[in-house]
């Protein structure tokens, strides 16, 4: 075992590069910013582990150089690339533990938690969690702040994650409310869940569930176009909300109503319905998450 900070930093909403400048353009813009992403990463003793689409996966010996390459990567594209009138912004997210090195390649817990990180980055933000942080030391001119606390996999407790606000003006940053400050109103609600036969039950009391193609995902799907980490579901407020996380979005169809497509939100789960990942297919039964809401 070798104790190293992972970072993955993958350009966020890349599907539409694509679908709004073709093949080519994108391929050319995305390789451009992995490029910049490399060198910021090379500056603070970062090494490329893997560049996976449009992500890259960098290991560095301390958590602090994962920090700072972290704030530079997110420096060197803010406003200084742009495809036709689309700017490009990047998600980062970085842990620091445990990884078994073989081959060129990194594997264990850290990873996954690593990714999971970024998992919860939205454009434009750089997510690491307390653990992580404490190992850190923060520039003077930078902030932080707490996103709460949420169940990981493989983790007994809950994590708290924590976003580097990198920005130096955070005077346009939108206040959050810390998990730990929210009282949550009892609920005898139970929410049901099925996908490819397979059903659960969470209640008030579940911790959040994960769905996405990941191998560390608490609800694993096949679907072509969702993302590794994709969402998750989780009791809060008096209600089962569904979290989108992807790169290509979520169709929730409730109550047999038109679907509608949530990005990077949230949405409140209510009578009984269907989700999809990434496109706007519900033919296949056996890909879709069923779920029913049981007072």
């Amino acid at each position: 075992m070798t104790e190293l900070c992972i970072l993955f930093a993958d350009i966020a909403d890349s599907t539409s590069l694509f679908e709004k400048h073709g093949d080519e353009a994108a391929r050319s813009a995305i390789a451009a910013v992995l490029d910049a992403l490399l060198k910021e990463a090379e500056k603070h003793q970062g090494e490329l582990v893997k560049t996976i689409g449009d992500e890259i996966m960098c290991v560095f010996p301390k958590a602090n150089h994962a920090l700072l390459a972290a704030i530079e990567m997110q420096n060197s594209v803010s406003g200084n690339f742009v495809l036709g009138n689309h700017p490009i912004a990047i998600r980062v997210g970085f842990h620091f533990g445990d990884v078994i090195e073989e081959d060129g390649d990194v594997f264990g817990d850290a990873v996954n938690v690593a990714a999971r990180m970024t998992g919860y980055a939205k454009k434009g933000q750089v997510i690491t969690n307390s653990i992580t942080f404490k190992a850190c030391i923060l520039p003077p001119f930078l902030n932080h702040r707490s996103l709460g606390k949420t169940k990981i996999k493989g983790k007994l407790l809950p994590v708290e994650i924590v976003e580097i606000l990198w920005q130096q003006d955070t005077s346009q940053v939108t206040r959050v409310t810390s998990a730990i400050d929210i009282k949550i109103p009892t609920s005898k609600s139970q929410l049901q869940i099925e996908l490819n036969g397979r059903k659960q039950i969470m209640t008030d009391q579940s911790p959040t569930k994960t769905i996405g193609r990941g191998d560390d995902c608490d609800i694993q799907v096949a679907m072509l176009m969702a993302s590794r980490f994709h969402g998750d579901i989780q009791f809060g407020g008096g209600n089962f909300k569904y979290t989108d996380e992807s790169t290509n979005g979520t169709w929730i169809q409730q109550d047999g109503s038109e679907p509608i497509r949530i990005h990077r939100e949230s949405m409140v789960l209510h009578g009984a319905g269907q989700i999809a990942f990434g496109e706007l297919d519900f033919s296949n039964r056996d890909e879709l998450l069923h779920f029913k809401i049981i007072k």
